[in-house]
C-alpha cells in the first residue's frame, strides 16, 4: 500500500482573504487575512508568512507571524512572532527568535481545535472553552464544519 503525502504550499506573494480549512498539512509563506485550520499533519507558517487571524492545527510550527490565537493539539514550535493567546495540549518549544504577546494555556486535547462559527458570524474564531466542554472530537473537523454550516 502506497502512502500519499498531502501538503499544500502557499508561496510568497500570494494574498488570501478569508478562512482556510485543510484536512492535511500546509506550509504558508504568503499573507492570510483570516483564520487557518489544518485538521491533520503540520501547519507551518513560514518565514515571511503572516496570518491575521487564528491558526489551529495538529502540529504547528510558526517561523513567521500570527496576529491571533494559536491552537495546537500535538506539538507546537515557535521561532517567529505570535500576538495572541496560545492554547496547546502537547509539547511546546520556543526557539531563540520566539516573540510572544499573549498568554500560554495548556488545555485538554479536545478543547484546542473545535471551530466556533456559523455562516452569519464571519471568520472562524478560536474555541471558547466554556462553549466546547463535553464535546467529542471527530476524526476530521472538515466534516464537522460542513455539518455546522448546514
Amino acid at each position: 500500500m502506497k502512502t500519499e503525502l498531502n501538503l499544500t504550499l502557499i508561496a510568497r506573494g500570494c494574498a488570501i482573504t478569508g478562512d482556510m480549512v485543510v484536512d492535511h498539512g500546509i506550509s504558508f509563506f504568503g499573507l492570510l487575512d483570516g483564520g487557518i485550520i489544518s485538521t491533520q499533519g503540520l501547519l507551518h507558517i513560514g518565514e515571511g508568512g503572516l496570518v491575521k487571524g487564528s491558526a489551529q492545527g495538529e502540529h504547528v510550527r510558526i517561523d513567521g507571524r500570527v496576529e491571533g490565537d494559536v491552537h495546537a493539539r500535538g506539538s507546537l514550535e515557535i521561532n517567529g512572532q505570535v500576538s495572541g493567546d496560545i492554547f496547546y495540549s502537547g509539547t511546546i518549544r520556543l526557539g531563540p527568535r520566539a516573540s510572544l504577546n499573549g498568554t500560554l494555556k495548556r488545555v485538554a486535547r479536545m478543547l484546542t481545535i473545535e471551530a466556533d462559527s456559523t455562516p452569519d458570524e464571519g471568520p472562524i474564531a478560536g474555541p471558547r472553552l466554556d462553549d466546547v466542554k463535553g464535546l467529542e472530537r471527530a476524526e476530521s473537523n472538515v466534516t464537522e464544519l460542513s455539518r455546522a454550516k448546514a
